[in-house]
């Protein structure tokens, strides 16, 4: 988990608007191991010394990975768009088996 300065909100805002490259890709790495578990969410980022930490549900990854993904496509980063469409796909692969499952027990 990655700890957030917490000097100011513009500070923050202006470190997360200037590195969202990085912020995106460090997230694409922490749903991807999200996924081998069964966690409900993510712990991603701490703010400061505080106690605050911002996760990320697991119902939250698609959009998220969708927001990622138009992002790297603007910034021609397609190595990494890639990535997100290959995690989106095996994300709704798993969504489809357990409806499936879900159907089957329900016979």
């Amino acid at each position: 988990m990655i700890q957030l300065p917490t000097t100011s909100v513009g500070t923050l805002r202006k470190f997360l608007v200037e590195h969202r490259d990085v912020m995106f890709k460090y997230i694409i790495k922490e749903i991807e191991s999200g996924l081998g578990g069964d966690a409900d969410c993510i712990n991603l980022f701490k703010f400061g010394e505080t106690r605050y930490v911002a996760f990320l549900k697991k119902t939250e990854y698609v959009v998220t990975l969708k927001e990622a993904l138009n992002f790297f496509v603007k910034k021609e980063l397609y190595e990494d768009a890639g990535k997100c469409k290959e995690l989106i796909r095996i994300i709704q692969t798993k969504e489809d088996q357990n409806s499936i499952e879900r159907f089957l027990q329900d016979l």
